[in-house]
């Protein structure tokens, strides 16, 4: 019968493991580029509140921010294009093909999932990353019950 457990790391292995104990980043808000589109400018005020609120974002993030903020605005301009012109086309010869800006508009979208999910803007990403989701308090609700909620939830799991 062979031995239990997992496989011991070789020695290389171990002696090249580096070191993260210690290392961290400090969570600033990293200057907005004065040449981003309106809307990206729109979209960066709306979400880097948030991000540095729950700690997740750093000035050395500056350029995924960017790249996020321009490829929304990238997309909110294909989609008005898109909406003006229709979703298919008459093609070279008369038959109805799928709007190029279709095309366009589905890589846009992919950037801006691969980078929502680097900025932890997705609920996927945000659970992942171990983030709490706060409920807002209505008005008149007393800050006791939300207490009492709060106490339950933790005894459920």
């Amino acid at each position: 019968m062979g031995e239990r457990g997992p496989l011991p790391k070789p020695y290389t292995r171990r002696r090249n493991r580096r070191q993260t104990s210690g290392k961290s980043v400090t969570v600033s808000r990293p200057p907005m580029p004065r040449n981003l589109p309106p809307e990206a400018k729109a979209e960066w005020r709306r979400i880097i509140g948030e991000l540095e609120t729950a700690g997740l974002v750093a000035s050395i993030d500056r350029a995924v921010l960017i790249r996020y903020c321009t490829a929304w605005s990238d997309w909110v301009e294909l989609q008005n294009l898109l909406e003006r012109s229709g979703k298919l086309l008459k093609g070279a010869r008369g038959h109805f093909v799928r709007n190029p800006l279709w095309f366009m508009k589905q890589d846009a979208e992919q950037t801006l999932a691969e980078l929502g999910r680097q900025l932890c803007l997705t609920p996927m990403a945000r659970l992942r990353a171990g983030i709490a989701h706060d409920r807002p308090r209505e008005e008149g609700e007393s800050p006791a019950l939300v207490a009492i909620e709060e106490y339950r939830r933790k005894l459920q799991g």
